[in-house]
């Protein structure tokens, strides 16, 4: 009976909610069964993942009449949000800094959350042996819950401003590295904090509604988990289908910057490398890196990167795709580049993909490359 009741308080929404969990615990099965390149990564992946089905599942035994007033589900481990906000942390630091041990802040993230599975196990063993004093002291564990929504809405916002800044500097180091970053493209993750900014405000409105009015408004949090079902399949496609989290090797860094000096001949190396440049024409390899280049002049990916950096006023990605740019406009007036579209002359050219030598030929002309091909003819 108790049976039927479950399954006819099921709505469209719950059986949307509960396939998103399923699937997200489907999907942290796969990362373990088949890790991909960064297996710390993975693991920090999974337990956000596995966060954010197993809340959706708590939150789904409210509406459909599984959890009452303070009972013992009320209190199930199923409700973690601060591991979902941990992991996501601990994530991003590994996925970027994959030889690095777990910062101060993860711990610090690690410790509340470890504070709230211990709430919600105490709260389950006391409410199995007398639910009568955990009714008793309801405005007490009440209160103990605001607690917890005020640091996860906290911990969220730091978390948010110190990945994205993560992210922001890393894209700038991976342009020092390398003349095409369109393989290791950090976008996906861009608009996963911006998703999970949504996801937060949402949370947000009717908690803070709760907080004000004092009444439990179930049906407002229906639009978070939601987003939070259709975000368990995107990162799923994103870092699975499409192997998203793979990050390059790093050669050169910021920090590489701050320990070189430029020498007495670093003008002669400069002349060098233009040489190099001009007369071998090496960005001409499309795989062609800081290191590799680096190996070619006889010196450091750092101090390669220096010399760049002060004479050109360029980084890395710039500097070569500014050669490969003049040579797509050469190849556009030989009459024995004209069977290849602009497409092929880029690749011709040392492009490895078509966004890069959208955005380089814009930045270096300001025109598309299209535009650029017609005032040609005019």
């Amino acid at each position: 009976m108790q049976y039927n009741k479950v399954i006819e308080g099921i709505n469209v929404l719950d059986l949307i909610i509960i396939l998103g969990a399923i699937q997200g615990i489907f999907f942290v099965g796969f990362l373990w069964a088949k890790p991909l390149n960064n297996k710390r990564a993975n693991i920090f992946l999974s337990l956000f993942i596995l966060g954010f089905a197993l809340s959706s599942i708590y939150y789904t035994l409210e509406t459909i009449g599984v959890r009452g007033f303070l009972t013992v589900w009320d209190f199930s481990p199923l409700y973690c949000p601060l591991l979902i906000i941990a992991a996501l942390h601990l994530f991003v630091h590994a996925l970027l800094n994959p030889h690095k041990k777990i910062d101060p802040l993860g711990w610090i993230l690690l410790g509340l959350s470890a504070l709230q599975l211990c709430w919600q196990l105490w709260g389950t063993i006391r409410t199995l042996i007398d639910r009568d004093s955990v009714i008793a002291q309801k405005d007490f564990i009440f209160g103990v819950y605001n607690i917890f929504d005020l640091l996860l809405l906290t911990s969220s916002l730091v978390v948010f401003f110190i990945s994205i800044r993560k992210i922001i500097l890393f894209e700038k180091t991976l342009q020092n590295n390398y003349a095409d970053i369109s393989d290791f493209s950090l976008k996906w993750l861009n608009r996963l904090f911006f998703f999970l900014i949504g996801i937060l405000i949402l949370f947000a409105l009717p908690a803070v509604f709760e907080l004000i009015t004092g009444y439990a408004a179930y049906n407002m949090y229906y639009p978070m988990w939601i987003a939070s079902s259709i975000l368990i399949y995107w990162i799923g496609y994103s870092t699975y289908f499409r192997n998203a989290n793979r990050i390059p090797e790093i050669y050169h860094t910021q920090k590489d910057t701050e320990d070189n000096k430029l020498s007495d001949n670093t003008r002669i190396y400069h002349q060098k490398l233009n040489k190099l440049m001009l007369e071998e024409k090496v960005f001409l390899n499309q795989s062609l890196n800081l290191k590799m280049l680096a190996d070619k002049l006889g010196l450091s990916s750092g101090y390669l990167s220096q010399i760049i950096n002060e004479y050109e006023k360029k980084n890395f990605f710039d500097y070569i795709n500014a050669f490969r740019v003049e040579e797509v406009k050469a190849k556009m007036l030989d009459p024995s580049q004209q069977h290849l579209n602009l497409l092929g002359i880029a690749y011709e050219s040392g492009f490895k993909s078509k966004s890069t030598f959208n955005l380089a030929f814009k930045k270096h002309t300001k025109m598309t490359p299209s535009a650029y091909k017609k005032s040609l003819s005019s």
